[in-house]
């Protein structure tokens, strides 16, 4: 009986129950991420805009995971009676929201959101750590050995930037910190000497090699936070003081950082210098704001950044992107997106508090401050986080109680 005993311990570790529901929910999740990353590797990439076998195999898949999310829903849904309405709210929001923008990744986003209600947190994370892990290894060490291209980029400024089988050049280390920030997460904030000091081993290799510095530090300064102070966080004794400074994070990064875009002129020799350590984000900013507006429900925009697809583009002149997820949101989908986009990281953290899950909370504030200046805050193939709005946060103290019970049941037997 101790063999039982301890797979069910070790089952309840990771919070997994292997319901329908979280089997649904875990398969679609999984396939999701698959073909995300995919898409955005070379795999998926022709210089002729074609679709590549691969970039077909990864659209069937990522079709297929819509079903299975939909097959969760019909299956289990659980909507409770308090939150149809916020859902009715965000689902009509959204709607008018991919009508003004055309961008149908907001529906596909709100069908995956409604999927992970019911489903544990740690089920999420656990089948976005796995599916990123696989790929991310698989895509980097197919291109170190040339068996698909790791394409290398000098920029303006002379810095050399190799790829790693991705059309983007941050793709693996932004990948990299969101693993990171799950594995610290699933670890309840715990981290090791030697688990900090493996994650920036490979945090400086990624570094060499595509001088991503933002994603550099940010690991960096993670990993050295959750080392010192990780033992604290049971306590919480700090978050819990500062507990509505946290929960209001999304509303003050937002309008701090959309208010510096917009303020920008080349008359302000601080903004000179500060935009051009931030490479050039604030007059990418600016711009965007004149040319495109703010509205209600945002706005058709095709963004042309870096990549390996949209070399010619840039070329041309054609570079638009904005890096600040604040700002790209408020100009591609609207002001009330945005404000659904706060409310629901707002509504996140407070879950936070109230799970007693105070690495959480440091984990989304992190994320949050990130996101002024990485467009990651609504973007699946990164970033998992958001959908615990929806997913459920057993509180560390049941947990551990309920825990007791199952190994107290399994001694009886």
């Amino acid at each position: 009986m101790r063999g039982r005993v301890l797979i069910r311990k070790k089952i309840f570790q990771n919070n997994l129950s292997y319901d329908v529901p979280t089997i649904l929910f875990f398969a679609g999740f999984f396939l999701h991420e698959l073909s995300v990353i995919i898409d955005t590797s070379m795999f998926a990439y022709s210089a002729n805009e074609s679709m590549t076998p691969l970039g077909f195999f990864a659209k069937i898949i990522r079709f297929t995971a819509y079903g299975v999310m939909l097959l969760k829903i019909i299956y289990d849904c659980g909507v409770g009676k308090k939150n149809i309405l916020f859902l009715y709210a965000a689902a009509g929001i959204t709607g008018l929201s991919f009508i003004a923008s055309r961008n149908s990744v907001l529906v596909f986003y709100l069908l995956i959101m409604i999927a992970a209600i019911g489903i544990s947190d740690r089920t999420v994370l656990l089948s976005t750590i796995i599916a990123q892990s696989l790929m991310l290894f698989i895509t980097v060490s197919l291109s170190m050995v040339n068996v698909i291209e790791n394409a290398v980029n000098i920029d303006r400024k002379g810095r050399v930037r190799e790829f790693l089988g991705f059309q983007w050049a941050t793709t693996a280390p932004i990948l990299f910190l969101f693993i990171v920030f799950g594995g610290i997460y699933l670890n309840r904030g715990r981290l090791s000497l030697i688990g900090a000091v493996l994650i920036n081993v490979v945090n400086v290799f990624l570094f060499i090699l595509t001088d991503s510095r933002m994603a550099f530090l940010v690991t960096f300064v993670t990993t050295l936070h959750f080392l010192c102070f990780g033992h604290l966080m049971k306590k919480g004794s700090f978050a819990r003081t500062l507990k509505w400074i946290f929960i209001a994070l999304p509303w003050l990064f937002a309008v701090f950082s959309i208010y510096l875009h917009k303020i920008y002129t080349e008359d302000s020799a601080f903004l000179v210098k500060l935009n051009a350590k931030l490479s050039n984000r604030l007059y990418l900013g600016n711009r965007g704001i004149k040319e495109y507006g703010i509205h209600l429900f945002g706005n058709k925009i095709k963004w042309v950044g870096y990549s390996i697809g949209e070399t010619d583009e840039v070329k041309a002149g054609g570079y638009n992107f904005v890096d600040c997820s604040y700002l790209q949101i408020l100009l591609e989908y609207g002001v009330l997106f945005l404000l659904l986009i706060l409310v629901i990281y707002s509504f996140i953290i407070y879950k936070a508090y109230k799970s007693n899950k105070y690495y959480a909370v440091w984990i989304l504030a992190i994320i949050l401050m990130f996101g002024m200046t990485e467009p990651r805050l609504l973007n699946l193939l990164y970033n998992p986080f958001i959908l615990l709005a929806c997913a459920g946060m057993i509180k560390e103290k049941e947990q551990r109680i309920n825990k007791e019970e199952i190994l107290s049941d399994g001694d009886k037997c």
